[in-house]
């Protein structure tokens, strides 16, 4: 009996050690991680919306999509004024043919599209992959909800496919029609009515 309790005494003390050597371990990196996260969106964000300056602020917001686990990351960047110089969207899809797919999305404040960066996706090497070659995003170059119709040609829209990847290409529509519905949705009209966005509930980009 008394084996026994000295034998869950050692196993209690390394479970507390290792508890303590995690948490540890997790505050002296959770830093670090959170670092290198906000400089890949940044360059994110430059990538897709150029022009950007150093006096202008990058404030981000979260825009609740019901019944969805993908919610969409806005990211205003504001002229010192206040003023929308452009948008920044984080979207989502889960139709690729590997699983998830994210993408950075500039939009400018007329909503049309400036720039792709595929940030998260597991497409087919060789053929999926091709989703990040500038001959597949160039075609969205420009495009809006208005004059743009974000499903392949072969279900009727205008996006080119990529050839023996039509899952993928799909997806991608499918993450741009998403996050684009969503940004117009809850920013078009405020803008239209005042000119400029409440940033008070948003937070800066550092």
């Amino acid at each position: 009996m008394k084996e026994n309790i000295n034998q869950i005494l050692k196993l209690f003390i390394v479970c507390v050690v290792a508890a303590a050597v995690l948490a540890l371990v997790y505050a002296i990196t959770k830093e670090p991680i959170e670092k290198s996260k906000q400089s890949e969106t940044l360059e994110a964000i430059q990538i897709v919306v150029s022009g950007i300056m150093d006096q202008m602020i990058i404030k981000d917001t979260l825009i609740v999509m019901e019944n969805d686990t993908n919610n969409i990351q806005v990211y205003m960047i504001l002229n010192q004024d206040s003023s929308i110089f452009a948008y920044s969207i984080k979207a989502f899809t889960e139709l690729g043919y590997g699983g998830k797919i994210a993408i950075m999305v500039g939009v400018d404040k007329e909503f049309n599209i400036t720039g792709l960066y595929p940030l998260e996706f597991h497409e087919t090497p060789g053929l999926g992959m091709k989703m990040t070659k500038d001959e597949f995003k160039n075609q969205f170059l420009g495009k809006s909800l208005d004059n743009y119709n974000f499903k392949v040609q072969k279900d009727g829209g205008d996006i080119v496919a990529i050839t023996a990847a039509t899952i993928t290409s799909r997806a991608v529509g499918d993450a741009l029609n998403r996050g684009l519905n969503a940004l117009v949705f809850n920013f078009k009209k405020e803008v239209i009515d005042t000119g400029a966005v409440d940033t008070s509930k948003m937070e800066e980009v550092k």
